[in-house]
């Protein structure tokens, strides 16, 4: 076995490239052997062999002076081959470069629950469009069909006006793919099309494009601004949120890759460009995201997408998925199973972190750990079967290991944010990273120390069974699973609730229905199992609103029918015979994920910018949330949904009808949530809750006054109940020091009225304020690997559902 120091090697092979001094005992050609993976090419690396480096710049530096392309205000990309990497740190000493695993996609009657009916109507009794006419919409994605009938008008030509795509630059539009880096060879190559270049490949009918062979950006789309193909319907069904918006759309990775940070920054950047140039309002859709980073909202990939839409950047607008990774499971009798938990470390003792892993022939994982800006914690990795890879690795330092196969790798990246060579500059932050082969096991992040530690996990690479959930914490919890970059504070992150639980597929006469793993019915409106929920590690409340996502039809880009292709985005299991179900017509299917709830909002921007192209990020972010409501299926975690769902009837009410100022709240209309639920010991680290108040219609109500009060026993608070919109509050309460083991009561009343009384456990993390003081030590049980069926072998959903299982439901016949 060795371990030894290698700064910027390890950083490549795990995640984070920093600038620091090349050690002696790690020569360059060392740190190249360590960097390409036994199978070939480096994970990190695109196609050509290079790693994509995202790099924040100095202040008044020049981004294209220092061979960088600029992407995002204060940020500059290059890609660069792993054994360039050392050259060009020593050439730029005082920049850091930042590199990490590529985000992924996150996987009709939508319209009823969003009010949609309802907001035209009353948007054309004031003299006011409501279909996103002079709006933009943009999707940043894995591209779009544009052959597809909901993406042109009623005579074929395309509704697309600017799209770019990864690959070979065209020479179409030579200045603009010189300015965004089509052509250097350093950057990424791309290529870009004006819809008369779109139009004139459609006429061919051979269009040079790319195809989305995945679906997903079509599918995302077409919720966002399709408008039910009139080309091929006289009477479409199935319409976007924004069927006459302007489209551009980004496709910055090739075909079945993931997203790298540099080009999504890039892929915003050019349609709010683009946009700029059309004088229209933009909104930008990203249903893109992971579970690496500090989730705090300093990664450099939130803090550049932030910059472009804060501040007085009115007419702009982020709207980010929030991620699937709110799922826990039960593998064999053990969990819950997640990629998210969190521990109290002690410098009495070394807290064990375990982590199922299945076996891989060529797998790699990634942890990010954030720490309390003023923690000092030491990290350590033990690999499957308890052996000790990494050794305790103290603040500021790195080191590395390196199996006897001499393909077996791992990492340990521990910097402060203190001055001691931070990750990023604004974030306390440990990584772990490990790659090679291992048998099926766990590996242990161990930590000591002072602090309080939040742990993500996430897993590429060939595992065995390949239908396994991949790595997961063996006590994983549902609270803080928000993804990058939805976690920043300025974007605006969504939710995941059930459209559908009941659809007919195309040919068939009787309708499928959706069921739990043990046969019950699920509800409507209820909370997607899988949406991931806030808060961030510092308290922020997270999602910002919810939306339809699970089970919402829209279009099937060409070439993924699964009745013609087997696999791919609507081929998905629990179908009754084992025959596709998901295809509602030749143009349409059906699909799930919080990404299919970010562009119901997208699309409710692009009608809010109709209405008031001035309108800021936060004006829209407010606006929704004061016309918000509360679903009426299940609802297990607050923190998974934000203030409420989306309801665009509401928003109207809240922010244009003034004559919702009158009337008082029906108690049994209004709610408030909270973003947590437990509080610390710490009176800095504050649970936020936010207070919905309706009339009896359901309408937001203005003016409470000094009726609304705050009650609270055992704690402290934070920030005082304020109106932020007509039927919108905010507050924010904690816990004193020294309170852990106690509980902090909540309550909201108006006029002396109770909205519901809340008890929050307090302790220094989720076990402890529960009582589970074994797990929080870090002797958590260790789940076996097992069998599988329907799921990864011996798995189930925790709560609600298994996945997407589907049941035959026959029509009944009454009998006699």
């Amino acid at each position: 076995m060795l371990a030894r120091r290698l700064p910027l090697a390890l950083a490549l092979l795990g995640l984070a490239l920093t600038t620091v001094d090349a050690r002696a005992d790690a020569p360059a050609s060392a740190m190249a052997r360590l960097l390409r993976p036994r199978l070939g090419r480096h994970p990190l690396a695109d196609p050509r062999g290079r790693i994509p480096v995202l790099v924040p710049l100095p202040a008044r530096a020049d981004a294209r002076s220092l061979g960088l392309l600029p992407v995002a205000p204060g940020f500059g990309t290059v890609r660069l081959a792993p054994e360039d990497v050392d050259a060009f740190a020593a050439e730029h000493p005082e920049l850091s470069l930042l590199t990490g695993p590529p985000r992924l996609p996150l996987l009709d009657r939508s319209r009823r629950w969003i009010r949609l009916d309802q907001y035209r109507e009353a948007t054309s009794a004031d003299g006011m469009g409501a279909d996103g006419e002079g709006v933009v919409v943009g999707i940043v994605d894995t591209g779009i069909d544009v052959t597809h009938p909901d993406f042109r008008d009623e005579d074929g030509r395309t509704r697309i006006r600017w799209l770019l795509q990864a690959g070979d630059p065209r020479g179409l539009q030579p200045a603009l793919e010189r300015a965004y880096g089509c052509d250097d060879p350093s950057q990424s190559p791309c290529a870009i099309f004006s819809s008369v270049e779109i139009d004139a490949m459609l006429a061919e009918e051979l269009p040079g494009l790319q195809r989305d062979i995945t679906g997903h950006g079509t599918h995302v789309a077409s919720i966002a601004a399709g408008n039910g193909g009139p080309m091929v319907s006289q009477r479409p069904r199935y319409v976007g949120v924004a069927p006459a918006a302007t489209l551009i759309v980004a496709a910055p990775s090739r075909p079945g890759d993931g997203f790298d940070d540099p080009d999504i920054l890039k892929a915003v950047q050019f349609i709010f460009d683009r946009a700029d140039e059309l004088g229209m309002p933009a909104v930008v859709n990203l249903s893109v995201g992971s579970d690496f980073g500090p989730h705090d909202g300093t990664s450099p990939l939130e803090v550049g997408l932030a910059a472009m839409v804060g501040g007085e950047r009115r007419g702009r607008a982020i709207v980010v998925a929030a991620g699937n990774s709110g799922a826990l499971y039960e593998i064999d009798g053990e969990g819950p199973m997640g990629i998210h938990t969190e521990a109290h470390v002690s410098p009495h003792a070394v807290t064990r972190v375990p982590i199922r892993t299945p076996a891989s022939s060529n797998g790699y994982g990634y942890v990010w750990i954030t720490f309390r800006p003023d923690d000092e914690v030491s990290v350590g990795l033990e690999g499957p079967g308890g052996e000790a890879w990494i050794g305790l690795v103290d603040p500021g330092e790195d080191a590395g290991y390196k199996g006897d196969d001499g393909r077996t790798t791992g990492a340990v990246i521990n910097r402060l944010a203190n001055g001691k060579s931070a990750i990023t500059a604004d974030t306390n932050s440990a990584v772990v990273a490990f790659s090679g082969a291992w048998e099926a096991g766990e590996f242990a992040i161990l930590l000591q120390g002072r602090g309080d530690a939040q742990l993500w996990v996430t897993g590429l690479g060939d595992v065995s069974p390949s239908h396994d959930l991949g790595l997961q914490f063996t006590r994983g919890i549902k609270q803080g699973t928000i993804n990058v970059p939805a976690s920043h504070p300025g974007l605006l992150a969504v939710g995941c609730t059930i459209n559908r639980v009941s659809w007919r597929p195309h040919g068939r006469r009787t309708n499928v229905r959706l069921t739990s793993v043990e046969g019950e019915l699920i509800e409507e409106d209820s909370a997607c199992y899988f949406s991931a929920a806030g808060p961030t590690p510092f308290g922020v409340a997270k999602p910002e609103i919810s939306a339809p996502g699970g089970f919402v039809v829209a279009a099937m880009g060409d070439g993924v029918d699964p009745r013609d292709r087997p696999g791919g985005l609507f081929d998905t299991p629990g179908c009754p015979d084992d025959e596709p179900c998901f295809v509602v017509d030749d143009h349409h299917a059906v699909a799930s994920g919080s990404s299919m709830s970010a562009p119901q909002v997208t699309g409710a921007i692009a009608l809010l910018f109709q209405r008031d192209p001035r309108l800021s990020q936060a004006d829209v972010t407010e606006i929704l949330q004061a016309g918000a409501r509360y679903p009426r299926g299940n609802v297990p975690l607050d923190a998974q949904l934000g203030p409420g769902v989306l309801d665009l009837e509401g928003a109207l009410l809240a922010h244009w009808r003034h004559q919702t100022e009158g009337g008082e709240p029906a108690i049994d209309r209004s709610w408030y949530v909270l973003s947590s639920t437990y509080a610390r010991p710490d009176p800095s680290w504050p649970v936020w809750g936010t207070v919905e108040l309706r009339r009896s219609d359901g309408a937001p109500v203005g003016g409470a006054g000094d009726k609304l009060t705050l009650s609270l026993r055992g704690g402290v608070v934070h920030t005082p109940l304020r109106q932020v919109r007509r039927g919108l509050w905010r507050f924010a309460v904690a816990a004193p020091r020294g309170s852990g083991g106690a509980t902090l009561s909540v309550d909201v009343l108006y006029d002396g009225v109770s909205l519901g009384a809340r008890e929050l456990p307090i302790g220094s993390d989720v076990w402890m304020a529960s009582g589970e003081l074994e797990a929080a030590s870090g002797a958590c049980s260790c789940a076996a690997p097992g069998s599988v069926r329907g799921l990864p072998p011996g798995v189930a959903a925790s709560w609600v559902v298994s996945g997407l299982a589907a049941a035959a439901v026959a029509r009944r016949r009454r009998r006699g």
